[in-house]
């Protein structure tokens, strides 16, 4: 009797100990999942994310109007969702084409448009005409006695931008009446308003100061 007492007991005392056990992991585990469910880091809630390594030639940036990665840097392959989404804007892999090149090896739009490279539309609308670009160059003194003239040609910026892009906000068009400083274009006004941020640098002072300026007669 006191041996079969004795098993009864033990047996009782395992069959505590396995549910004491199983309710703690069921606490667990839902404790877990509710966290889970909150913090919205489950593995079912969001998948892993593709990782772009900036030290890779073919992942060298390119990310859509949204944000998202669009393709790779090798423009002999498609960049996948701006080329499914259509002919996307995809400016990274530009840097990989044989385009010509400024001095500074940034794209030479101007030159691209002299040598017919390219011929885009002049407007989203079929039907709009396009108006021809204002062949007029403007001579602009330069102020110090020993830097160049600038010849400011109108044919090549009217061939990407309406009259009213810059007159009369930017430019009032009337002679005299801008009295334009380098320390205001590099703060953003007048030229600044592009140059050096999609046009080409202010470094490049020759491309506009290309007309050689007559020095001051020697003083008496």
């Amino acid at each position: 009797m006191k041996a079969s007492s004795t098993r009864n007991v033990l047996k009782v005392a395992l069959l505590s100990l396995v549910a004491v056990v199983g309710l703690s992991m069921t606490c667990s585990i839902g404790v877990a999942e509710s966290a889970t469910a909150k913090s919205g880091k489950g593995d079912a809630a969001k998948p892993a994310e593709k990782v772009i390594d900036p030290t890779d030639v073919n992942s060298v940036i390119y990310l859509d109007t949204s944000g998202k990665p669009a393709g790779v840097g090798d423009p002999n392959r498609p960049p996948s969702v701006a080329y499914r989404a259509g002919r996307g804007w995809h400016p990274a892999a530009l840097s990989a084409t044989n385009l010509p090149r400024d001095r500074y090896g940034l794209i030479n739009w101007a030159q691209i448009v002299r040598d017919n490279l390219i011929k885009p539309r002049p407007s989203l609308d079929p039907t709009e005409e396009e108006m021809d670009p204002l062949d007029m160059d403007v001579l602009i003194e330069a102020k110090g006695d020993y830097v160049d003239n600038v010849i400011y040609p109108h044919k090549i910026h009217t061939y990407w931008l309406k009259c009213e892009v810059c007159h009369p906000q930017i430019f009032i068009p009337a002679q005299g009446q801008n009295n334009i400083t380098m320390v205001g274009i590099v703060n953003g006004q007048w030229c600044g308003r592009c140059h050096s941020k999609i046009a080409f640098p202010l470094t490049d002072c020759k491309r506009c100061h290309s007309s050689p300026k007559k020095p001051p007669e020697a003083k008496k």
